[in-house]
């Protein structure tokens, strides 16, 4: 069983992938965080938590949801981040709340994929960053093959000031990065409902003719990358840096064969 959370798509090409690759399915954990629902599964094969990395760690929704889980079945789980360049410490941190779980930490390994932090970075045009896909199925492949042999997986990235970074750092972004680095919806907002739709906080919602954002943001920056129209922005950071959407990868596949 592949639990998966994704904020513009790189964490669910992952797991579809793997999932193809096992033979396993996949279960969105947005959908379980929008909904406030628990996860009870049961699973014979490992289970495999695949997100991105948010300030060198998992996001705080993904680490909670996976804490209360009830996963019956198979006690090995695997852990997979989806990254710009590094994660931190996320693979102790993990290998923690397996220990108060009593799961087997069966390790954890970070996938550099396209960077989608908009704030200080420009995104590539949507036919360069499909073409970059290609250079991330190898690290899949190993990822999934060692899975697939009941081997243990471990990272490969390393990350200055580790202790620093996914402490200090991480716990400041999770706690203020809603609240100052928060979204707005622009005139140019038609109201069309796809941010709120998709936010899995419930944070946004459609009044007088507009997107309206609230102070539960986690900043997963689904809102901005989906926005048809580009009305959603974190004011003076993110209007000129274009927008990214990772395509859906049983799609991307077939246009690559």
């Amino acid at each position: 069983m592949i639990l998966y959370f994704t904020g513009t798509g790189n964490s669910k090409f992952a797991a579809d992938f793997l999932a193809e690759y096992l033979g396993d399915e996949c279960l969105s954990l947005n959908e379980k965080i929008k909904k406030g629902e628990d996860i009870k599964e049961n699973s014979e094969k490992p289970y495999i938590v695949v997100a991105p990395i948010h300030a060198w760690r998992f996001p705080l929704k993904v680490e909670e949801i996976v804490k209360r889980a009830e996963l019956k079945g198979s006690r090995k789980i695997y852990f997979v981040g989806t990254m710009g360049e590094n994660s931190g410490k996320t693979d102790t941190c993990l290998k923690k709340l397996c220990g108060e779980k009593g799961l087997e930490f069966m390790g954890f390994c970070g996938v550099k994929m396209q960077n989608n932090y908009l704030i200080g970075d420009v995104m590539p045009n949507k036919a360069v960053a499909e073409e970059n896909l290609h250079d991330v199925i190898p690290a899949l492949e190993s990822i999934a093959e060692k899975i697939k042999n009941g081997e243990k997986i471990e990272k490969t990235d390393k990350t200055p000031f580790t202790f620093l970074v996914s402490g200090v750092v991480n716990k400041f972004f999770t706690k203020f990065a809603g609240k100052y680095m928060k979204p707005t919806a622009s005139d140019k907002c038609g109201a069309c409902g796809i941010c709120a739709e998709f936010c899995p906080v419930n944070n946004i919602e459609i009044k007088d003719g507009k997107a309206q954002m609230g102070e539960k943001c986690i900043s997963c920056f689904g809102c901005i990358h989906r926005c048809p129209t580009e009305a959603v922005n974190i004011e003076g950071k993110t209007e000129k840096n274009g927008r990214y959407l990772c395509p859906e990868y049983s799609q991307w596949k077939k246009a690559h064969e």
